[in-house]
């Protein structure tokens, strides 16, 4: 007898396989209308630029208490999955009449036709969790992109970028479109920093979502994707402002009033207090009091020399210039005369 199952709950995945042709984007837990057994499907995305044809994944699911409830292989056959679409939503990979709290999926191996990839050692990168709108600001981005469940705010990151809709899409995807709700992302957000410019005038409006990626967040221990219900809405949390940059007042300096020479003190004995009044008289401490001011002592002008002025001994100076060279050369001319004649005659 067929059974018909109605969504109970669908938890998006926190994690992803960097470098894998397809990417496990949800979990949904389903519950028959009849038995009222919970089955569990799986949601798959081939971001490759070729068509798949098969899948095989490794789940495991445990119950309330943390206890294992189902662990096992599951392999997806006979598909042709083209490039940016969705696949597996169809086929439960376990049915229990238990409660399910988490599902953790490791990606094995995966084909195209003859060929396989595969992925059992490639480790897993956990995503950071995505950031939700203020319910007036859903509201107004929903009817400015014309579109519904508009929920997060778009976030770009080193290892790919987050949608409105909760969509995460890794660069080895290499797309601006939203495959699950159609929105441009430039376009989203563009409109988003639209409805936050009133918060704050525009020079001083800050757009986060065109800052450089946040670094990608560091692997972690990996965890099972968990199910939750359906909470209810968020209380309305206020639009935060942007911060505000005021530089800082510049002060022009001020000249300074001229201040008084500082006078030196000194200190007076009790010889000296004595003439002082009666209320100093009787103030037995040590007195300092400043001493009379000094009158500046003024350097007598330098006296300019005469430059006419001449030195006495300039002139023996002079003379000794004048006669020493012709003496010196004529002592030289004898003594060489004197040799010659020497070696002429007397030798």
């Amino acid at each position: 007898m067929e059974e018909n199952f109605n969504p109970v709950a669908q938890t998006r995945a926190n994690y992803y396989t960097p470098g894998s042709p397809v990417q496990f984007v949800c979990v949904e837990l389903l519950k028959g209308d009849v038995s009222g057994e919970h089955a569990v499907c799986l949601t798959f995305k081939n971001i490759s630029r070729v068509t798949l044809t098969a899948l095989e994944i490794h789940f495991k699911c445990k119950g309330v208490d943390g206890v294992i409830l189902c662990e096992d292989k599951f392999e997806y056959r006979d598909l042709q999955v083209k490039p940016g679409e969705l696949f597996g939503q169809d086929d439960a990979v376990f049915i229990t009449a238990k409660a399910i709290t988490s599902v953790d999926v490791t990606l094995c191996n995966v084909y195209n036709g003859k060929r396989v990839v595969h992925l059992d050692g490639i480790k897993r990168v956990r995503l950071p969790a995505p950031r939700r709108l203020a319910p007036e600001l859903q509201k107004a981005l929903e009817a400015r992109m014309n579109r519904t469940g508009l929920k997060y705010q778009p976030q770009v990151f080193e290892n790919g970028w987050y949608c409105a809709c909760g969509a995460f899409h890794p660069t080895e995807e290499d797309t601006v479109y939203c495959s699950e709700c159609g929105c441009d992302r430039i376009l989203l957000q563009n409109a988003l920093n639209t409805l936050l410019q009133p918060a704050a005038p525009a020079d001083e409006m800050e757009m986060p979502l065109n800052a450089p990626a946040a670094p990608a967040a560091p692997a972690a221990v990996e965890e099972p994707t968990r199910i939750v219900g359906a909470a209810p809405a968020a209380p309305a949390a206020p639009v935060e402002e942007p911060t505000r940059v005021v530089g800082a007042p510049v002060y022009e300096p001020k000249a300074d009033p001229i201040q008084p020479v500082s006078e030196p003190t000194r200190v007076l004995d009790a010889s000296v207090r004595a003439p002082l009044s009666g209320a100093a008289a009787a103030d037995e401490g040590t007195r300092v009091i400043p001493t009379r001011r000094l009158a500046p002592v003024r350097q007598p002008a330098p006296v300019e020399e005469d430059e006419e002025y001449e030195d006495n001994r300039d002139s023996v100076a002079e003379a000794l210039i004048r006669w020493v060279p012709p003496i010196t050369a004529i002592l030289c001319a004898a003594i060489a005369l004197c040799g010659f004649v020497y070696y002429q005659f007397v030798l």
